[in-house]
């Protein structure tokens, strides 16, 4: 029998994708990957189209978010799988975190302003269509208004972490996120671990309830996917993995381009049964 692979951590228009819900399914079938996980931030919106699309074709959806929370002054990212994603509760406390997202973008434009680069909120949010605002639409808005070249200027000259522009997202905790997730029956995973690269703090964030670890990333060489590999055995995590793809954004489609065998997602499934029993 051929091998199964799956990409459990893909964007959508729903944040700051480039790809509909639908059209990651279909591209996901046409990769031969066997599951998606739908995992936008901040927000489920995007998972109904996504299921929909999916029930005539060969691929899994996997209910996601990808959720922000603050610990020792870094941005630590956890994906809730397999989540009750109609919740209501949940889907109140997405609302907040978005309008706080939108607050920050205003401050952001603000900042700019005052270094001479003038930006239309309504362009920004148009480019934000259905999405949350985010600082990826706020890069698009500069290079189309010439005053970078490139997305990725922008992030490191203006808005990315340390820059002169930059605004601190709404602080939550990871114990408060873990709290969310497992609300709605749902399994805790960090996200690229490699960018914290202190494992002291992900040790802490065991200790308040992380349940897995993502171990395969576009971000992670082999050696930093086999090192959290024995990290997860070592303190009884489940694994989880995918590209963090965002569509046509940054480095074009990586869809599909990491070998995350479907074993993952069935010990992501029992996970799962664990946080409901």
């Amino acid at each position: 029998m051929p091998k199964r692979y799956v990409d459990l951590h893909v964007h959508t228009v729903y944040s700051d994708g480039t790809f509909t819900p639908a059209e990651a399914v279909e591209r996901a079938e046409a990769l031969g990957l066997a599951a998606i996980g739908i995992a936008d931030h901040d927000s489920t919106l995007g998972i109904p189209e996504a299921l929909e699309r999916a029930a005539s074709l060969a691929v899994e959806v996997v209910p996601a978010v990808e959720l922000s929370s603050t610990a020792h002054g870094l941005d630590i990212h956890i994906l809730g799988y397999f989540i009750d994603y109609s919740d209501p509760e949940l889907l109140r406390t997405l609302s907040r975190i978005r309008r706080e997202r939108f607050k920050r973008a205003v401050e952001m434009l603000k900042k700019l302003e005052g270094m001479g680069v003038n930006l239309s909120m309504d362009e920004v949010k148009a480019r934000a269509g259905r999405g949350a605002v985010g600082r990826p639409h706020i890069a698009e808005a500069m290079v189309s208004n010439g005053y970078v070249r490139t997305y990725s200027e922008a992030f490191v000259r203006y808005i990315g972490y340390h820059s002169p522009a930059y605004v601190p997202k709404m602080e939550i905790s990871p114990a408060d996120i873990f709290d969310l997730v497992r609300s709605v029956s749902g399994v805790s995973v960090l996200a690229h671990p490699g960018t914290i690269a202190n494992d002291d703090i992900i040790l802490e964030l065991v200790r308040d309830g992380l349940g897995g670890i993502e171990i395969w990333h576009s971000k992670h060489d082999a050696a930093t996917t086999q090192r959290f590999r024995e990290f997860a055995g070592r303190h009884g995590l489940v694994i989880a993995g995918g590209s963090d793809c965002h569509g046509n954004r940054q480095d074009g489609p990586l869809l599909g381009t990491l070998p995350v065998p479907y074993s993952v997602l069935e010990e992501l499934r029992s996970a799962k049964e664990n946080v409901a029993a």
